[in-house]
């Protein structure tokens, strides 16, 4: 077995140059979290009709948030009928996540562009938050 110097006394430390700690055996975590820098924007409400309505192109939004991190979508809650949420593919009712009236869905994704809606009867409105 190889000699590992005895008697020389280590130390670790971290970013800030502060010596680690162990508590019963576990290294103690410092950390410092940074606080979030998003923007969260709502727009008016809009309707969607029976054919694949691109979210960057319905009247309310019109291309003014392109890039997100988070789309919240809600249909109104005095709809009669439903709204497909999907990608450019939307076509048919079984394509997609289907929401009732009053549903929330909250997609993670990098653009409002690649998402679309579409009703299952015309002048379904929805309510829409982007976070940024």
């Amino acid at each position: 077995m190889a000699n590992v110097g005895h008697g020389t006394a280590r130390q670790i430390t971290d970013v800030d140059g502060e010596s680690a700690t162990v508590t019963n055996g576990r290294l103690d975590v410092n950390a410092t979290l940074g606080i979030g820098s998003s923007t969260f924007t709502t727009f008016a409400q809009f309707a969607v009709g029976t054919a694949a309505l691109q979210l960057s192109h319905a009247d309310a939004i019109e291309d003014t948030s392109t890039d997100c991190k988070e789309i919240i979508i809600q249909p109104d809650f005095d709809n009669a009928g439903y709204i497909m949420i999907g990608d450019s593919g939307l076509v048919a009712d079984t394509e997609g996540v289907r929401l009732n009236a009053g549903d929330t869905l909250i997609l993670a994704v990098s653009a409002v562009a690649n998402v679309y809606l579409r009703a299952d009867q015309a002048s379904q409105n929805v309510n829409v938050s982007i976070v940024k």
